[in-house]
């Protein structure tokens, strides 16, 4: 069940990301590459809210590998759709966006050789290891039954 939930998050993640993409698109601020700290926002979003779905159905009782799991699947799904869209905006007229990138050196030399697999490896690094972190966090909270300060009543 965990990887359902996993599938659907993550796509819904993958959505609202590529439509935070196509909005700066549209905006013109493709360029302004610390806008992608919003990226991190929507993947910790769309991680939290596969772990709280699971955790209600599940009816409270979940363990926390499991719950681990259900927002690294969500992760490397809107990732890698996310990714994979990238791709494709990249080879069939993103040129714009490489030459931006290319000119401020932020993938070094190497986004004029090959700028697909730049972008998708990047891409892919930063979705899994952003979401692995959020579940991880998010754990931390989502184990535990009831949240009460020890020593309160």
């Amino acid at each position: 069940m965990m990887e359902k939930i996993g599938l659907k998050y993550g796509l819904l993640t993958a959505a609202g990301l590529i439509a935070y993409f196509l909005l700066m698109k549209l905006l013109g601020l493709t360029h302004i590459i610390e806008l992608r700290f919003l990226n991190g926002v929507i993947m910790a979003v769309g991680v939290v809210l596969a772990i709280k779905a699971y955790k209600e159905l599940v009816q409270g009782n979940i363990s926390y590998f499991k719950g681990l799991v259900t927002g690294f699947i969500t992760a490397v799904v809107g990732t890698v759709v996310f990714s994979a869209f990238m791709l494709i905006y990249v080879k069939t007229g993103g040129k714009e966006l490489v030459e931006a990138l290319s000119a401020e050196r932020y993938f070094g030399d190497r986004i004029e050789e090959t700028p697909g697999v730049v972008i998708f490896s990047v891409l892919m690094l930063e979705g899994v290891i952003s979401g692995f972190m959020t579940s991880f966090i998010a754990m931390q909270w989502f184990k535990q039954r009831q949240h009460k300060v020890p020593g309160a009543p």
